[in-house]
């Protein structure tokens, strides 16, 4: 009997943790008034009682939702959207997007800066490329652990001709052990998430946190490989961040793989990676992969990365400070037969309200800072320990051929990520003969990569066409559930 009584209250506690996940989904369509169900079966509510300054716009020629609509904001400095519900101190993904559209017929987008919570600062500067595109949109996301039970979002002008927009504002509760490594004080700003093989754009209900997954596949290049898992399932309980299991049935395959050209600016900033690894074949005992992945010229773990079939195996670094020149590395190993791999990964920068202060804050007009602060200072996440990483050595990185592989998203100037291939040590140099495209970011349709998007955390992070190599010290690493096992204690700096 205490046995049945037991199991029915692990039933009832586990439906209450999935009811109070959806229930936690708040999706704001900017604009607009009364409520929808999408094809997603997500629940759209109009901006009514959130915010009581701006103007709503109704674009024309538009049908799709939430695209058809946005609110702009022709007076004030700061325009806020405030009593958004929360779980206080539960770790929250918090979306921006804005679909420009040309709709106020200046052929012009403004730039301006969107606050989170009144402290977490990023910067929105559309490209004239998402003119007149329904398809394509530009968004800023955040990850942070919210202080109380409602949050703001606040759009705080920069510039006296720009008019600050909004187009849709989505918020999904993540679950407790996601994203351990995120400070009370911290946020993490997205600057890549990507799928590796995958063909198509996921996100949810694919993933039921929300995430936004770009596809990066082998399109333009032909010495990658796109694999897929011949796994029945793939189990995803074991890594904390909980990467969705399509994520994981894909990979990009390819001798010495290199990610570059990362979506940071010169000067550098703390961030936060995770990187998701699931091997897609039942291997022989002849068959082997094993890798070791070095940021720069450090490291990453303290032994090589043996991806699992049918699970996931997850690495994570923060409080590195990098920059658009950085370079991830998978250089295989001396008895490896067959060549790296990488299913997902995700790229953030960490920032700090204590230290950075966010400006905007809940005033609905009229408040904030005055001033957008540029998005290179962004620092924060001090006090990091070099942990569980070693200096590699020099003369075993492979030549770099020049070859670049990168996403199908073309119409961005700033905040590339290409992937370089890498020949083993003796390879020859070879000229460039693949063209660089940018690190797209958006939702669009889903049917097929996406052109010409970005995201609020790209805008003002110049790139580095010839990427060098740098010291890193403050290296840890976290959380690699099946090969490369760390007790490293990580901190998170300075109380």
């Amino acid at each position: 009997m205490m046995a049945s009584l037991l199991y029915l209250f692990t039933l009832l506690s586990l439906s209450s943790g999935i009811l109070t996940l959806a229930e936690n989904i708040i999706s704001i369509d900017c604009g607009t008034t009364g409520s929808y169900v999408d094809s997603n079966n997500v629940t759209w509510v109009g901006d009514k009682g959130f915010v009581t300054t701006g103007e709503p716009m109704k674009i024309p020629d538009m049908v799709k939702k939430p695209t058809n609509t946005l609110r702009y904001f022709p007076t004030g400095q700061t325009n806020c959207y405030t009593n958004i519900q929360v779980t206080k101190d539960q770790k929250t993904l918090v979306r921006t997007k804005f679909y420009y559209e040309n709709y106020d017929g200046k052929f012009s987008p403004p730039s301006f800066d969107v606050v989170y919570d009144g402290k977490h600062r990023d910067l929105v500067e559309i490209t004239e490329s998402l003119l007149n595109d329904e398809e394509n949109f530009y968004f800023s996301e955040v990850i942070f652990a919210p202080a109380n039970e409602t949050i703001s979002v606040c759009l705080l002008r920069t510039s006296p001709s720009d008019n600050p927009f909004i187009s849709s504002i989505e918020v999904y509760s993540l679950d407790a052990g996601m994203y351990a490594d995120l400070g009370p004080n911290e946020v993490f700003i997205l600057r890549q998430r990507f799928a590796y093989g995958a063909k198509e754009m996921i996100s949810y209900p694919l993933d039921p946190y929300g995430r936004l997954w770009l596809p990066l596949g082998s399109e333009t290049s032909l010495t990658v490989t796109d694999l897929t898992t011949s796994a029945p399932s793939i189990d995803i309980t074991g890594v904390s961040n909980k990467p969705p299991e399509i994520v994981m049935s894909k990979a990009l395959s390819g001798e010495s793989l290199t990610l570059s050209r990362l979506a940071l600016p010169l000067t550098g900033l703390p961030v936060y990676l995770a990187l998701y690894f699931s091997e897609p074949q039942s291997l022989t005992r002849t068959q082997t992969r094993s890798f070791n992945i070095f940021l720069d010229n450090t490291q990453v773990g303290s032994r090589p990365i043996v991806p699992v079939f049918g699970k996931v195996t997850q690495v994570v670094l923060r409080d590195v400070e990098a920059t658009s020149a950085s370079q991830i590395v998978f250089q295989s190993t001396t008895d490896s037969v067959l060549p790296p791999i990488i299913n997902g990964l995700e790229l953030y920068s960490i920032s700090d309200s204590r230290q950075d202060g966010g400006g905007g804050g809940g005033d609905q007009s009229g408040g904030g800072s005055g001033e957008a602060k540029p998005r290179a200072n962004n620092a924060a996440g001090g006090g990091a320990k070099t942990n569980g990483g070693k200096k590699k050595n020099n003369n075993k990185l492979p030549l770099i051929l020049g070859v670049t592989f990168a996403s199908a998203f073309a119409a961005i100037s700033s905040a590339i990520a290409a992937i370089f291939l890498r020949k083993r040590q003796h390879a020859k140099p070879q000229p460039n003969t693949l063209p660089t495209t940018s690190t797209g970011h958006g939702t669009g349709t889903g049917i097929s990569p996406l052109v010409g998007q970005h995201m609020a955390s790209d805008a003002s992070h110049p790139t580095h066409d010839e990427p060098g190599v740098y010291d890193i010290d403050d290296l840890i690493g976290v959380n690699d559930s099946y090969v490369v096992h760390q007790d490293d204690h990580h901190q998170h700096g300075p109380a």
